[in-house]
């Protein structure tokens, strides 16, 4: 009789849950050293925080369906220079949050999310 390998059951689950494809497009805004204000997506798993996120990066940030505030310019596809951020808001899911009209970008103040 010869002997012969049994099928497996299931496939072995991945050992990361970032090798699953569970990263989903999260919109958020970046606040550049130029003072532009850039809107794009950050594909991140739902579970993970922003700093956890961008810990694992390398110095860089890809961004999706980007758009400049200012001048209302789009970017499918961009990657951002860490060093090059102030900071990155995260924005509602439901709802794309306050967006910033082209006389108000050119002004000093930015709208607080926080202080409406």
């Amino acid at each position: 009789m010869i002997a012969r390998a049994a099928a497996a059951a299931s496939p072995a689950p991945p050992s990361t849950p970032a090798m699953v494809g569970n990263r989903r497009p999260q919109a958020h805004r970046f606040h550049l050293t130029t003072g532009r204000v850039l809107e794009g997506n950050l594909h991140r798993a739902p579970t993970t925080r922003l700093a956890d996120h961008l810990s694992t990066l390398k110095g860089y940030i890809s961004v999706t369906d980007a758009q400049c505030t200012a001048s209302g310019e789009r970017f499918p596809y961009l990657v951002l220079n860490a060093d090059h951020l102030l900071f990155i808001e995260e924005l509602p899911a439901d709802a794309q949050g306050p967006r910033l009209e082209p006389a108000a970008a050119a002004g000093t103040a930015l709208p607080s999310p926080l202080f409406g």
